[in-house]
C-alpha cells in the first residue's frame, strides 16, 4: 500500500483508539445504530412514502456474482450495467438514466460523487469497493437531491459495509467458468465490551482475464457464421493487403492484393501475389483484446465506536482499497502506411502502401490502471435534551494512474517501413512476425499515462427531534447543514467548495386508536428541502414531498414528488484544452467546406443537470403471513444534460451559442469565413421515463421446510428523449442505442428457496431481459432467462459451505450490430459460473 494509504490507516486507527482512550469510566448504556437510506428522520417498524429496495448480504451471496457492479446488475431497476469490456471503470444506471445519473454512498455519507479513474465519465467507480466486505446494498431509485444533494439526479446505491459482528470470520471462495476463474478471500473480526465495539476486515481477490478469442462469438469479425455481415477490415486483416499509391500494383490488374496465406516474405516476386489481387485479408481487434481484464482488488476496512460517561458516542471508519486492472488493447495495426521502394522486402520496386496487423505485436498493445482510495470517517452523535444530534467528517481520496502501452512511435515506424537491412526492417509481406520482437518493441514503445487525484472532504452535522406534538402523533423534524470541498487533478487541477442546509419533516396528521393508548398513523405528509451552494456554478434549491395513506394496517398507499440535480463535474468545467483541424460546411456561405481550428475541453459555464421525478404505489403487508406485495407507478425527467458536441452543431446553431465561432472580417457583404469553433462542453438533451416497479415475497411454512418464492420486475412505458446536440429525440425504450442510453421494456427475477431446517438452504433464480431492438432494427435481442442457483450448507455454528451457479445453462451472448459483436450492456460474456465458498465462524 503507498506511503500515503499507510499514513491513512494509521490516522484513523489513532483517532478510533484515543476515543475509546477517553472512556475513563463508561456505563452499560449502548445502543445500536442503524443505517437507513433515503431520509434522517427516526427509523420505524413501517415502510414510509419512499421505496427503498434492500439486498442483504444473504442475496448477495446467493447471486454467485463477485463485484459489486455485476451483482446490480441482476436487479431489475438496473436497467444497465457499465462493464470493465466497455468503459474500464464500473457504474450502474438505475432505469436505464444517463452516466453518472446515480449517487454512490457509503454507510449512508456521501463520498466524492466522482473518482479520478473515471473522472471523464463523471461517476464513483465501483471498482474501488470489494464486494467480499459489503454487508448489504440500498438502492433508491428516485432523485433524491433534497435529503442527498448533488449527484443523486435518478437515484442513489447505499453500500454498506461490514461491521455489526463479533468474533472471528473467514471466506475462501474459488470461481470457476470456461478460460476465466477468480479467488477471493476475507477474514475479519469483531469484539467489544458494553460501551465499546471494534471489527476489521480484509478482503482479497484476483481474476483472470477473458480475451475476445476465447468465445466464438467475438473471435472473429466475420459475422456471416451467425447471420450477420462480415465486418472485418483491411486495417486489422492478418496477414496485410497491399495497396498501389496510384494505377495497378506493378504486375498486376488490380490496385490491391492480399498477402498470400503462408507467405515467406522472402525473395517475393509481384507474379507472387498474382492469385490474390484484388482480395483483401479483413479481420477485427476484438478477438485480441482482453473483454474482461486481469484485476486484484483488496481491502481494508476498520470501524469503532465508544460511548462516554455522559452519553456521547464516538465514532470513527477506515476503509482504504486498492484496484489493479491489466488488459491487452487494441494491437498495433498499420492504416495504409507507406512501404518505400527501399524496403529490403518490398518485391514491387516502387512505393506501395500496406494495411493489416503488425504481426508479431499482438500483445504489446496493453493497458493498466491502478486505482488506491482512502476514506476515514470520524464523528460523534449523542442526545441534548428531546433532540439527538450528530455530527460527522469524511475525507476521501483516491489516487491512481492509467497506462496505454505499445503505442507507435511514427519516427521508428517509417524508419523501420523504409529501410534496406533486412535485420531492421518492417515486413508487411510476410504471413508471420513483421521483424524481430526487439525491433517490434522499439516500434511501438510510446505510452499515454493518465495521472490523477481526487479527493473530497465532507462534514455534515444534523439535529433531530419532534418540536411539536400533533394530534396524530409526534411532528418529527431534521435540521443540518453541510460543508464539501472537492479537487480533482487529472491534466488539469480544479476544486470546488459547497455549503448546505437541509431539512426534513415527517408530519402524522390523521391517526386511529389502536390497542390500549397507542395510535395507528392513517395520513401523514413526509417533506425534505435542501439549498446548496457552490462557489463554481451557483446554487440550487432541491425539494421533494410526500403522502402516506394507510387505509388499513397492512395497505400502505403512497405518493412522492420532487426535483434533482447533478453539478457539472470539475472535469466538466476544467477538462484540458485539445486544439486540432476540423473539417465543417459553413451554412451562412453558400455550404462552403473549410477546415478550422476546433477546440474542445471544459466548459467553465455549465449549468447543472437537474431532474424531476414523481412515484404513486401502494404496499400490502402482511407480518403475520409473511407477505409482501408492491407496486409502484414512476416518472422521471431530466434536461439540461452535460455532452460533447460536434463542431458542426456549432457552426449550424451559431446564434445559440455567441462567441463560440470565430469569423474573419466580412467581404462582399458575406459574413467573414470561419477561422476556428471551440465545441467543448455544453448543456444539451433531455429524457423522459415512465415504468411501473413490482415486487413480491412471500414466506410459506410447510411439513417439508420452509418455501420462499418472490419475484420482481421493471416494466418500463416510456423512454425517449435526444442525448447529443443535434441529435433528433428518438424512442429509445427496447431500443439498444449507440450511447448506451436505452434500456430493455421489461426485466425481471422470479425465484423460489428452500429450507427444511436452519442447516440447509437451495434456491433457485431466473433472470428475465425482454425483448428489445437491436442497434440496427428490425434484429431483435433480449427474451432471455438466465437461470442461477445456490445451495448452503451449515456445519454446526462454525463452519458452512455455500456453492452457487450463475447462468447455468451457459446462455452465451448472439450476434448483434454493436461494434464488439454482442450487446455489452445486456449480455454475459463469460457464461456459466461456479462458485464454491467456505465460511468459518468463531
Amino acid at each position: 500500500m503507498p506511503v500515503l494509504g499507510v499514513r491513512s490507516c494509521a490516522t484513523g486507527l489513532c483517532l478510533t483508539l484515543a476515543a475509546t482512550a477517553a472512556i475513563a469510566q463508561s456505563t452499560n448504556d449502548t445502543t445500536e445504530t442503524i443505517i437507513v437510506t433515503g431520509t434522517r428522520l427516526p427509523s420505524g417498524p413501517e415502510q414510509s412514502a419512499v421505496e427503498v429496495r434492500i439486498y442483504d448480504r444473504a442475496r448477495i451471496e446467493a447471486s454467485g456474482q463477485t463485484t459489486i457492479a455485476d451483482f446490480l446488475a441482476t436487479v431489475p431497476e438496473v436497467s444497465i450495467a457499465s462493464l470493465e469490456s466497455s468503459t474500464i471503470s464500473t457504474t450502474v444506471r438505475l432505469r436505464g438514466a444517463i452516466f453518472g445519473s446515480t449517487l454512490i454512498l457509503i454507510n449512508g455519507r456521501r463520498t466524492q460523487s466522482v473518482t479520478g479513474s473515471s473522472a471523464t465519465s463523471g461517476f464513483f467507480d465501483l471498482n474501488t469497493i470489494p464486494l467480499s466486505m459489503v454487508e448489504r446494498i440500498d438502492v433508491l431509485p428516485n432523485g433524491s437531491s433534497a435529503i442527498y444533494g448533488g449527484e443523486a439526479l435518478a437515484g442513489v446505491i447505499n453500500i454498506v459495509l461490514k461491521s455489526d459482528f463479533q468474533g472471528t470470520e473467514l471466506d475462501l471462495g474459488y470461481k470457476d467458468a470456461k478460460d476465466t476463474h477468480e479467488t477471493a478471500f476475507s477474514a475479519g473480526a469483531g469484539w467489544g465490551g458494553d460501551s465499546t465495539h471494534f471489527s476489521i476486515i480484509g478482503s482479497y481477490s484476483d481474476r483472470d482475464a477473458l480475451s475476445g478469442a476465447d468465445r466464438e462469438i467475438t473471435a472473429s469479425a466475420d459475422y456471416r457464421r451467425f447471420g450477420g455481415p462480415n465486418l472485418g477490415s483491411p486495417f486489422f486483416g492478418a496477414p496485410a493487403t497491399i495497396f498501389s499509391i496510384a494505377g495497378n500494383l506493378p504486375g498486376l490488374n488490380s490496385s490491391f492484393a492480399a498477402v498470400p496465406s503462408g507467405s515467406p516474405g522472402v525473395g517475393l516476386r509481384p507474379s507472387d501475389f498474382a492469385a490474390t489481387a484484388g482480395q483483401q485479408n479483413t479481420g477485427g481487434y476484438t478477438s485480441y483484446q482482453d473483454l474482461v481484464p486481469y484485476s486484484v482488488r483488496s481491502g481494508l476496512f476498520f470501524t469503532g465506536d465508544a460511548r462516554l460517561r455522559s452519553g456521547v458516542e464516538l465514532f470513527s471508519e477506515l476503509l482504504a482499497t486498492e484496484y489493479t486492472s491489466d488488459g491487452v488493447f487494441t494491437p498495433p495495426a498499420l492504416l495504409l502506411a507507406n512501404v518505400p521502394a527501399t524496403n529490403a522486402f518490398n518485391p514491387f520496386g516502387t512505393a506501395v502502401r500496406a494495411s493489416g496487423l503488425v504481426l508479431g505485436a499482438e500483445r504489446l498493445a496493453t493497458y493498466h490502471q491502478h486505482d488506491d482510495f482512502l476514506r476515514p470517517v470520524v464523528g460523534a452523535r449523542g442526545r441534548f435534551g428531546d433532540w439527538d444530534w450528530e455530527t460527522s467528517a469524511v475525507w476521501a481520496r483516491d489516487d491512481g494512474q492509467q497506462t496505454f502501452s505499445g503505442q507507435t512511435n511514427s519516427a521508428l515506424l517509417n524508419a523501420a517501413l523504409a529501410s534496406s537491412d533486412p535485420r531492421t526492417a518492417l515486413n508487411p509481406f510476410v504471413d508471420g512476425p513483421m521483424t524481430s520482437p526487439a525491433t517490434l518493441a522499439s516500434i511501438f514503445s510510446a505510452a499515454r499515462v493518465a495521472d490523477w487525484t481526487a479527493a473530497a472532504t465532507v462534514v455534515n452535522g444534523f439535529v433531530r427531534g419532534a418540536p411539536l406534538q400533533l394530534a396524530a402523533g409526534p411532528l418529527d423534524t431534521v435540521f443540518g447543514a453541510e460543508y464539501e470541498s472537492d479537487r480533482l487533478q487529472r491534466g488539469m487541477d480544479a476544486d470546488r467548495s459547497v455549503k448546505a442546509a437541509f431539512t426534513e419533516l415527517h408530519a402524522p396528521l390523521v391517526a386511529a386508536g389502536g390497542a390500549g393508548n397507542t395510535k395507528r398513523e392513517l395520513f401523514a405528509l413526509q417533506a425534505a428541502v435542501r439549498y446548496d451552494d457552490y462557489s463554481d456554478f451557483g446554487s440550487n434549491t432541491s425539494w421533494q414531498a410526500g403522502i402516506e395513506l394507510r387505509p388499513a394496517a397492512s395497505v400502505l398507499l403512497r405518493a412522492t414528488n420532487g426535483t434533482a440535480f447533478k453539478p457539472p463535474t470539475l472535469y466538466n468545467l476544467a477538462a484540458p484544452r485539445l486544439v486540432g483541424n476540423a473539417p465543417v460546411v459553413d451554412p451562412l456561405r453558400q455550404g462552403e467546406t473549410v477546415v478550422v481550428q476546433g477546440t474542445t475541453g471544459g466548459n467553465p459555464n455549465l449549468d447543472p443537470t437537474t431532474s424531476r421525478a414523481s412515484t404513486l404505489g401502494v404496499l400490502w403487508s402482511r407480518p403475520d403471513a409473511r407477505l409482501d406485495v408492491s407496486l409502484t407507478a414512476w416518472r422521471l425527467r431530466i434536461d439540461s444534460a452535460i455532452n460533447f458536441p460536434s463542431p458542426q452543431y456549432i457552426i449550424n446553431n451559431e446564434s445559440l451559442y455567441p462567441g463560440r465561432v470565430t469569423r474573419a472580417p466580412p467581404a462582399a457583404g458575406q459574413p467573414g469565413q470561419i477561422v476556428s469553433v471551440n465545441y467543448s462542453y455544453v448543456n444539451f438533451g433531455d429524457m423522459s421515463q415512465d415504468g411501473i416497479d413490482a415486487n413480491a415475497r412471500w414466506s410459506v411454512s410447510t411439513a417439508i421446510g420452509e418455501f420462499t418464492p418472490a419475484i420482481a420486475a421493471t416494466y418500463m412505458t416510456k423512454f425517449d428523449g435526444a442525448s447529443t446536440p443535434g441529435g433528433a429525440e428518438v424512442d429509445r425504450l427496447s431500443r439498444a442505442n449507440t450511447d448506451g442510453i436505452f434500456a430493455p421494456r421489461l426485466k425481471g427475477t422470479a425465484g423460489v428457496a428452500w429450507s427444511p431446517n436452519q442447516k440447509f438452504k437451495v434456491s433457485l433464480a431466473g433472470r428475465y431481459v425482454g425483448q428489445y431492438y437491436d442497434y440496427t432494427p428490425p434484429r431483435t435481442l433480449g427474451d432471455v432467462w438466465y437461470l442461477d442457483s445456490s445451495l448452503q450448507v451449515a456445519f454446526g455454528k462454525t463452519v458452512s459451505v455455500l456453492l452457487t451457479g450463475t447462468n447455468l445453462t451457459d446462455k452465451l451472448p448472439p450476434y448483434s450490430t454493436y461494434f464488439r459483436g454482442y450487446d455489452v450492456f445486456n449480455y454475459d460474456l463469460v457464461g456459466r459460473t461456479i462458485f464454491g465458498r467456505v465460511q468459518v465462524r468463531f
